[in-house]
């Protein structure tokens, strides 16, 4: 698969999440982990699509501190906490749809922060591809 196809899946998870964001984890060409999967309390502040989606992978494939080199797709741009475990786990990649301004505008108050900044913490390079099929996310978040 592709870029644009993994997108509409973190896009197809954010319509049917309790809060219109979704995940999905993706190393060797495979779908290691969703944020669909349910693996974190769904009524904590700290359950956001992109750190569920670390976590299914971790727990599905016992992967805990192996995610170096997977790439994090995500219907909205990532905050600020969920950039850190971005880094913490090494992605080499992150593609987005929506803007964190876009979810400030239509769903959610945001802290608006420059992902390109957060980036230059990395251990290692990070690809970052942003608002692919970003109006697909948007409708989301105005529906929710």
């Amino acid at each position: 698969m592709i870029d644009e196809q993994y997108i509409d899946i973190a896009i197809e998870i954010s319509k049917k999440a309790n809060h219109p964001y979704g995940a999905i984890v993706v190393k060797d060409g495979k779908i290691i982990g969703r944020s669909d999967d349910n693996t974190l309390l769904e009524n904590s502040m700290y359950s956001h699509a992109e750190l569920i989606a670390i976590e299914s992978a971790s727990n599905n494939k016992n992967l805990y501190g192996d995610l170096k080199g997977a790439t994090m797709y995500v219907s909205c741009e990532p905050c600020m906490m969920c950039m850190g475990a971005i880094l913490y786990e090494e992605f080499s990649k992150i593609v987005y749809a929506a803007t964190l301004q876009d979810s400030n505008n239509n769903y959610c108050p945001e802290v608006i922060t420059d992902i390109d900044v957060l980036a230059k913490y990395a251990n290692n390079k990070i690809e970052i591809v942003k608002e692919l099929h970003r109006d697909k996310a948007i409708e989301v978040l105005k529906r929710a």
